[in-house]
């Protein structure tokens, strides 16, 4: 460590020549390397549509012909909202052939919200799958095509531009949970290629037969997955529903070795282990092999775990795990029954910042600086970070970006401390955002807008009450009763996102929130009242 500065690795020179400087050239290199070689499963109707790294550089091609033809060039806005397939994959890399911009808004958005990100952006085009009402896409205002191959491949091959500069802008990301006041990340080529170079540095360069659970729209979804895939000659597997059934299936299917995930999807198969156990009876069997797993070699677990392992195919391997705080006791279950999970740590606007290794796993960190990312704790407990891969600013928004890239640091808005191994131990938030255990993110700023856009609310402040539910301290407009305020945050949770509503409420008793000097709400002042009065501050819980 240099004066408080924690510092990961070198990238090691055959990672970076095997990335190119570009996302294009990520792809072209791998399609090179491996042409007739799978890169994505996708089952499609009753059957299985299967390409090869050499498909995906033609379809890249075509779309990216097709795209032109319809006057997208260098340094314009393409909004694509679509599921994840491989046409979507083949969409991203026309685009940024171009030199254009691609700004991916995700399915679970609320169609308003979507729209109103969309928009901010100023996009040229719209792609959308079948998922999306046309109603939704015709109200981004710009024309709309489809994701499929018929659409996008319908012109010949044509002259291309040259290829963009790693510093060329490729995406603007919209941070998750943003409702009137979009933030959206702006990114380009080289700290994208930086962010899958240091999952190669942490992973190494293997094979892999991938199952991608996480959106494309999301930045994990990206970089792990789809970059760092490319880049190792992996298969991918795509998915067109998440169920339980259709998961379960295509790992045993494509003989899945690994998979991405958000510790809430963690929790979820391991209840159905578990549920599993109690249904046959073998509750008591599988916490004695638990506990006598531990104390083995991986290898040795998989041999005694190996009923438990064929539910998953039988060759998974790996789990990488990010977007939200993994439980350690979570970790510890995955790991007894032989399948390492791989933690890593970031943010939307520098993606990679921290990460375990396959190597090194440590339950309650969240590992070491990655390559070529420097780190360091602020006076008052922050996470600062900065590397090849921070952002270059917010859409259109100056200000904010001069405050979240101060003297040249990237402010995490996370509470963290350096353990003695060297690692980084987060400890909470010290900003306002909100992770949820599905690795979504909530602005409660943003959805205290909403409240008070409702009419009867004077100012609200919005808290995770407990782990993945929000609860909102409000303040009445004049004389207004609980079933006012109750009809008011009904109203405001039908314009917010799924992920973004209120679970409970509460009246402040006060004319006013306490505040600074600068009027800011003191928010933590406010969360102990809530600690210590909500049971018996007058309220309504569970609001739908």
């Amino acid at each position: 460590m240099r004066e408080g500065i924690l510092t990961g690795p070198p990238v090691a020179a055959d990672i970076a020549t095997r990335s190119g400087e570009t996302l294009v050239e990520l792809l072209d290199l791998a399609a090179a390397r491996n042409p007739a070689d799978p890169v994505f499963v996708m089952p499609r109707g009753s059957g299985l549509e299967r390409w090869t790294y050499s498909d995906l550089s033609k379809a890249s091609l075509q779309v990216a012909a097709t795209l032109s033809a319809h006057e997208v060039t260098a340094g314009d806005r393409v909004v694509t909202w679509a599921a994840n397939d491989p046409w979507l994959v083949a969409a991203y890399f026309a685009v940024w052939r171009l030199g254009a911009v691609i700004v991916p808004l995700d399915l679970r958005m609320a169609p308003d919200v979507a729209v109103r990100i969309g928009r901010a952006a100023d996009p040229v085009l719209t792609l959308v799958g079948p998922d999306v009402a046309a109603s939704s896409a015709a109200a981004l205002g710009v024309p709309v095509m489809g994701i499929d191959a018929a659409t996008l491949t319908a012109e010949p091959l044509g002259m291309l531009p040259p290829s963009p500069t790693s510093s060329d802008l490729a995406e603007v990301l919209f941070t998750s949970g943003t409702t009137s006041d979009p933030k959206g990340v702006t990114l380009t080529h080289g700290q994208l290629i930086h962010s899958a170079r240091t999952i190669a540095m942490t992973a190494g360069v293997r094979r892999e037969r991938a199952l991608a659970l996480l959106p494309l729209s999301h930045m994990y979804g990206q970089i792990v997955p789809l970059f760092y895939g490319l880049m190792c000659g992996c298969q991918l597997t795509f998915l067109p529903s998440l169920t339980p059934s259709a998961l379960l299936t295509a790992m045993k299917r494509d003989r899945i070795t690994v998979l991405t995930a958000v510790p809430a999807l963690l929790r979820l198969l391991m209840d159905g282990v578990e549920a599993e156990a109690l249904r046959t009876g073998k509750s008591t069997q599988l916490h004695r092999v638990r506990g006598v797993s531990r104390h083995l070699p991986m290898r040795a677990r998989r041999l005694l775990c190996r009923s438990i392992l064929s539910r998953f195919g039988g060759e998974l391997a790996t789990i990488t795990c990010g977007g939200a705080m993994l439980p350690p006791e979570l970790q510890s279950a995955w790991e007894a029954i032989g399948i390492a999970v791989v933690q890593g740590y970031g943010a939307t606007e520098c993606a990679s910042i921290a990460g375990h290794t396959r190597k090194s796993r440590r339950p309650g960190t969240v590992g070491p600086p990655l390559a070529g990312i420097e780190v360091r704790v602020a006076p008052d407990g922050e996470l600062l970070a900065r590397g090849p891969n921070m952002m270059s600013g917010y859409w259109g928004k100056p200000e904010l970006t001069a405050q979240v890239l101060a003297d040249g640091w990237a402010h995490s808005g996370d509470a963290a401390e350096i353990d003695r191994h060297g690692e980084i131990v987060i400890r909470g938030r010290t900003r306002d955002r909100i992770a949820l255990p599905n690795g979504l993110k909530v602005y409660p700023e943003d959805i205290e807008i909403v409240l008070a856009e409702a009419g009867a609310i004077s100012a609200a402040v919005v808290i995770e009450s407990e782990h993945g539910r929000l609860a909102a301290i409000l303040i009445p407009a004049g004389a207004a009763d609980d079933d006012v305020l109750e009809a008011a945050v009904k109203q405001a949770n039908a314009s917010l996102s799924p992920h973004q509503r209120v679970r409970r409420w509460v009246r402040w008793q006060g004319a006013d929130f306490p505040r600074t000097h600068t009027l800011k709400v003191r928010r933590d002042d406010v969360k102990a009242w809530y600690a210590a009065h909500s049971d018996a501050a007058q309220g309504r819980g569970d609001a739908p």
